[in-house]
């Protein structure tokens, strides 16, 4: 029979495979088409991951404006859905939570990493949720207060130091010290000091874990072959954190458990860690489905959630503290009003505490306008559990959907002139005017940043507390505009070099 071909049979399977090749590169591609979704042109095997080279916030806003706020596009072969529309991200994330109540998983996280909060899913996510939320309360809060007063006036010391000798510096290694402190005390009651101790392990692992890079050859293989993850990990190569930055802070949890645990003063402490000590179940130690235990914490889910409330509070918040300065530097007016409200509070107060902070809407106003400016996630996702109507809009089960925060807090209709650092925006008369899904700095709906509170209590304090004693000021090696990495988040490249003045 093949004799009767009028090609080889060799070529009629180079043919056959090449042909294979083709639909496996192009299959997907479909997707949107199918859905009558526009969006930008994927190339075969990348997608549109290319696109991201020039910044994906600066990608996201340009399909944001061209495909009227709702388009697909396609991180190598994966489809994913973006969806700007605020009453489709409102009824996403809060009105049909139950169908979008997961968050997308990317395989190579590591063992600690599969039991924190970012990656739990349905009853396991919810029970974890339960056991961390009391941690942030207003009564914790106000406890963890007189901690994060004791580093800041640690961070105003060296700030002072700097006034004095007239140097620029890089502000964001002073704010990452300082959240680092701040998160190993109120969370594991452990004295870092890194203000002091700039090159302590903690500070050096946690700036090691966040050195990510979209075009690290690593990086865009797992983008474009996703299962390649388990096994690069497998065969021990570092995928999304270097393994060797999780094991330091894995045997650093532990060190602080054992301690618990032989020392009945370091058990009587209010933090994260004790609290989810107290949560734990030790059925949930047990092999066995975890979704029949209604409460509670396993030991893995404390040691994975400690370690991402470690790492996650360090770089967001630092790169939030050192944001505000550098607007409030570049808008000296903005710093005046800060300055005169901290006064005044203080004045009336007697003192800086957790009341006064909490007082200090100015402050607030401007910290909330440098989220938008510069949100600590460009982009949010949750993933459809089953087939959907939103709003007329079909989403079949299975899609990743994300929320273009960056291009949200972009758009000209709802923030004027978006690229001004304008604190007014956020005036209790604004943001009554204004769709409360128009700024997303902490997410949406249940699944947002459950330590938000604590974050803006940081920010205010640091801020706060540094403006009592000096001004923030622009110097020679201030990079103007500063520059964001292209990372999907607010880490900042080169740093953020500033100067400061004692106040007379």
């Amino acid at each position: 029979m093949l004799e009767l071909l009028p090609v080889s049979p060799t070529w009629v399977l180079v043919g056959l495979l090449a042909v294979l090749v083709y639909l496996f590169l192009v299959w997907p591609y479909s997707t949107w088409k199918k859905l009558g979704i526009p969006g930008p042109k994927p190339l075969p095997l990348f997608g549109n991951f290319l696109s991201y080279g020039t910044g994906a916030g600066q990608f996201d806003q340009e399909c944001y404006k061209k495909f009227n706020k709702v388009w697909g596009i396609f991180e190598g072969r994966q489809p994913i859905l973006i969806v700007g529309d605020l009453e489709l991200v409102k009824d996403i994330t809060v009105k049909e939570s139950n169908i979008f109540t997961n968050r997308r998983i990317f395989e190579g996280q590591g063992d600690l990493f599969e039991h924190g909060l970012t990656i739990l899913q349905d009853a396991d996510w919810k029970r974890v949720r339960s056991a961390i939320s009391p941690t942030f309360s207003s009564g914790k809060l106000k406890q963890m207060a007189l901690v994060v007063e004791r580093c800041a006036d640690n961070f105003v010391g060296n700030l002072d130091e700097n006034a004095k000798q007239g140097a620029m510096f890089d502000l964001k290694e002073l704010s990452g010290a300082f959240t680092m402190d701040v998160i190993s005390a109120t969370a594991f009651g452990v004295d870092v000091d890194s203000l002091h101790n700039p090159d302590h392990p903690f500070v050096a692992n946690a700036k090691k874990l966040f050195d990510f890079n979209f075009f690290n050859p690593i990086t865009i293989l797992i983008f474009l072959f996703p299962k390649l993850a388990k096994v690069a990990e497998s065969l021990g190569f570092s995928v999304l954190f270097d393994r060797n930055v999780l094991s330091f802070f894995g045997a650093a949890v532990d060190n602080v458990i054992d301690m618990r645990d032989s020392n009945e003063d370091e058990a009587k402490r209010v933090d994260f860690l004790q609290l989810m000590l107290k949560a734990h179940n030790e059925d949930l130690d047990k092999a066995g489905p975890k979704d029949i235990v209604k409460h509670g914490v396993s030991k893995k889910e404390i040691k994975g959630n400690a370690v991402l409330f470690w790492v996650a509070g360090y770089e967001t918040t630092a790169n939030t503290i050192s944001l505000t300065a550098y607007n409030l530097a570049l808008n000296q007016e903005a710093q005046d009003k800060v300055i005169q409200e901290v006064d005044a509070i203080v004045e009336k107060r007697g003192k800086l505490d957790y009341e006064a902070v909490n007082e200090m809407h100015f402050l607030e106003m401007c910290v909330n306008e440098t989220l938008r400016m510069f949100p600590a996630a460009q982009r949010f996702d949750r993933v459809c559990k089953e087939d959907a109507e939103v709003k007329g809009l079909h989403i079949p089960a299975g899609t990743i959907v994300n929320v273009p925060v960056y291009a949200i807090h972009y758009d000209e209709e709802i923030w004027p002139e978006p690229e001004k650092f304008k604190p007014e925006r956020f005036t209790k008369e604004e943001k009554e005017a204004r769709d409360p899904y128009a700024y997303l700095p902490f997410g949406a709906g249940p699944r947002n940043c459950v330590g938000m509170r604590l974050a803006l209590m940081e920010l205010k304090f640091a801020l706060a507390k540094a403006l009592q004693k000096v001004r923030f000021v622009t110097g020679d090696k201030t990079v103007i505009p500063v520059r964001i990495k292209n990372t999907l988040g607010n880490q900042i490249e080169g740093g953020v070099w500033l100067k400061v003045e004692t106040r007379t």
